[in-house]
């Protein structure tokens, strides 16, 4: 009887362990899945947290490239609106000279044109020439002032960037020049045919 009891306490035991070792194995693989379900969620969390650091990297490029923008174009227009306004404050000022040359001009070609050999009386020929050659220097004095005074405006308006492109890309003083050299032929003829002109009236008399 003795041995009929120990017999069933043995397998008893044996079915304890079974069992014991079955539920091992199920908690063990609960265990597992539930380290794989959490490494999933850790890499979803690390594929999150890399986007996210992506995002924040572009931003922040982007921000630097804004403030290094904005510095670039307020040095910029900071610079080129001192520049602007001295530019403007000489053209305004070549602008008032070419304006003084142009009324003085058109005065004192309308005194060349107004004078008149032929009406000239004879008597008076000697004072009439005297006057008119007088006019001619003063002409000749102001035209050669004018061409310095706008020389200078050229040269000092020749360091601007803003270039016209008038006249053929010359300047007003090249122009000045290029007409005194054009009407000095014309000059010496009209007052060499003058002086004929004087010396067949004395001549006659």
């Amino acid at each position: 009887m003795a041995e009929d009891r120990s017999t069933r306490d043995d397998f008893l035991e044996l079915e304890e362990e079974k069992t014991t070792s079955a539920s091992s194995v199920e908690q063990l693989d609960d265990q597992v899945a539930q380290a794989q379900d959490r490494l999933q969620a850790l890499r979803r969390q690390a594929e999150q947290l890399e986007r996210e650091k992506a995002k924040l990297e572009e931003l922040s490029r982007r921000q630097d490239q804004f403030d290094r923008g904005r510095s670039e174009m307020v040095d910029k227009f900071t610079s080129s609106l001192v520049h602007v306004q001295r530019q403007t404050d000489q053209t305004l000022k070549r602008l008032e000279v070419l304006k003084n040359v142009q009324e003085n001009f058109t005065a004192l070609l309308q005194e060349l044109e107004a004078i008149h050999p032929n009406d000239w009386a004879a008597a008076e020929l000697n004072k009439e020439l005297a006057q008119a050659l007088g006019a001619v220097e003063d002409a000749r004095s102001v035209y050669t002032k004018a061409q310095a005074q706008v020389g200078a405006e050229e040269d000092i308006s020749a360091a601007s960037p803003f270039e016209s492109g008038d006249g053929g890309g010359h300047s007003f003083g090249y122009w000045l020049m290029a007409g005194f050299a054009f009407t000095l032929p014309l000059f010496a003829l009209g007052l060499l045919g003058l002086l004929l002109w004087f010396i067949q009236l004395g001549s006659a008399n």
